[in-house]
């Protein structure tokens, strides 16, 4: 057997079992019903076009404004509270200078609690059960642009006080985020994909990258899935340790 083939197979394999080691990873995608392929969503080419351990190229999701994607929160933690430390792990493109939410969580009085901004400056929304942060303090990633038109692996991790966005498997932001000791997320709201959608904005999602991990373990297994994502038509490559930016937190 091909020996990239069969580093590739393993690698799936080893991150597959570590992640249901220690939490089941809600794959958001198969929540929402991606692959039904509902109004406003079709399947694309993905982040490779080749790989030499398959014949096919990546199949991706492009989400349109005609989409209207949501699904009880309750189905992504039926029987345990929403963790007060998780991982948001994807792979994205989004149209050049777009700007929309690409994940949004709202609980049950329709107040969003949780979102995921795509657009350049990308801002993290939080709001626990108190109301904190504010959106003045919103976690704002400045020097990052992910909607520049071109594909971007994100890892981003919430840990006690703090969220870290990683991306590309190289560069990593850390930024305050001001929310209670023991924040609370309401579970009996409804997750939604893709809010607040201009007319001609768009963008593309990986059919196998769309996960909310319990913990931040995941993001530090972020590296382990990039070997996969780079081994598109060639060698499986590591990128190295994600590196700390510079200065106020913004990436050159």
């Amino acid at each position: 057997a091909d020996s990239c083939s069969s580093l590739v197979l393993a690698l799936k394999l080893v991150l597959a079992m570590y992640l249901r080691m220690y939490s089941e990873p809600a794959d958001l995608l198969k929540v929402l019903d991606f692959h039904n392929l509902p109004d406003g969503i079709t399947k694309t080419t993905g982040f490779c076009t080749s790989r030499r351990s398959s014949k096919e190229a990546d199949v991706a999701y492009r989400v349109t404004k005609d989409a209207q994607l949501s699904a009880p929160t309750k189905q992504l933690y039926p029987a345990s509270p929403f963790p007060e430390d998780f991982s948001i792990l994807t792979t994205v493109k989004a149209k050049k200078g777009g700007q929309s939410f690409l994940i949004s969580i709202y609980n049950e009085q329709g107040i969003q609690q949780i979102g995921v901004e795509l657009g350049r400056s990308p801002v993290f929304l939080y709001e626990d059960h108190t109301g904190k942060p504010g959106p003045e303090d919103y976690p704002l990633f400045r020097g990052i642009n992910l909607a520049d038109g071109k594909w971007h692996r994100v890892a981003i991790s919430v840990q006690k006080k703090n969220v870290t966005l990683i991306l590309d498997c190289k560069k990593k932001i850390t930024k305050f985020l001001d929310r209670s000791d023991h924040p609370i997320i309401d579970v009996n709201g409804i997750i939604v994909f893709g809010t607040r959608i201009l007319d001609e904005e768009v963008f593309e999602v990986s059919h196998d990258t769309a996960h909310l991990v319990d913990g931040v373990f995941a993001a530090q297994l972020w590296n382990l899935y990039c070997i996969l994502l780079l081994s598109c038509g060639g060698r499986a490559v590591s990128p190295g340790p994600p590196q700390p930016s510079k200065g106020m937190g913004s990436i050159s």
